[in-house]
């Protein structure tokens, strides 16, 4: 449980194991909770009840360096700046080219990357406002590879992309779980149907948990959910 003002909490009794390879979606509606519970995993905060544990250590015994570098995080708004696609995936780290291949090809942007003449020398105007969206999340996942960690985030990263570009990203988790433990917080169901285990967060308790197929079978709140998106 946590409270950002110690008087009401924000979180409450949320409890849930994720073994390593596995997939976690967690979804709900603006303010019911999502984003705290990130920066909790993370320690930016505290919890005040109970324990949040990596590998079966108490992340308050991991020293804080430690504890950031088993997480890449992919934000909904990266940033981007003017130099080429190469060195914004490099940001300043020495990197093999085979490896950056490597992170261009599963973050499934091998492609639109090499349609430009210049290729991985292609250069970004400020903000990357002459590449759409879905390609520039494509490149904030595949700097975020490079990192190399244990885990990989999405933090709400496709809640602003089209089908076409959403369908890039699920193709580059599906990718991801081979060798990561992956969460992803969602704006979309689609984008996390084939998650191992999805939590629904409900202004701050865990509303409903399970696949999506025993979701919809067992939590109202997942099927408005899912309703509304299909209505779309």
């Amino acid at each position: 449980s946590f409270s950002y003002n110690q008087t009401k909490d924000n979180l409450k009794n949320i409890s849930f194991r994720l073994s390593k390879g596995q997939t976690l979606g967690i979804i709900g509606a603006t303010g019911s909770g999502k984003t705290t519970l990130v920066h909790l995993l993370m320690r930016f905060y505290d919890v005040n009840k109970g324990a949040i544990r990596i590998g079966g250590k108490d992340i308050r015994t991991i020293p804080e360096k430690d504890l950031h570098t088993l997480f890449g995080i992919v934000m909904q708004n990266d940033f981007l700046f003017s130099d080429t696609i190469l060195e914004n995936i490099r940001f300043g780290r020495e990197i093999s080219q085979d490896d950056i291949e490597k992170a261009i090809q599963i973050s499934q942007a091998y492609d639109f990357i090499m349609s430009f003449p210049e290729g991985l020398n292609h250069v970004l105007s400020q903000k990357a406002t002459n590449i759409s969206g879905g390609q520039k999340q494509r490149l904030a996942i595949a700097r975020t590879l490079l990192l190399n960690t244990k885990i990989v985030l999405f933090d709400e990263a496709t809640s602003a992309l089209d089908n076409e570009s959403q369908e890039y990203i699920k193709r580059t988790i599906d990718d991801l779980v081979k060798d990561h433990t992956v969460i992803i917080v969602a704006h979309r169901l689609s984008t996390i149907v084939d998650a191992d285990t999805i939590h629904v967060i409900e202004k701050g308790k865990l509303g409903g948990s399970g696949t999506h197929k025993e979701l919809l079978e067992s939590c109202k709140q997942y099927q408005h959910l899912y309703a509304a998106e299909s209505e779309i």
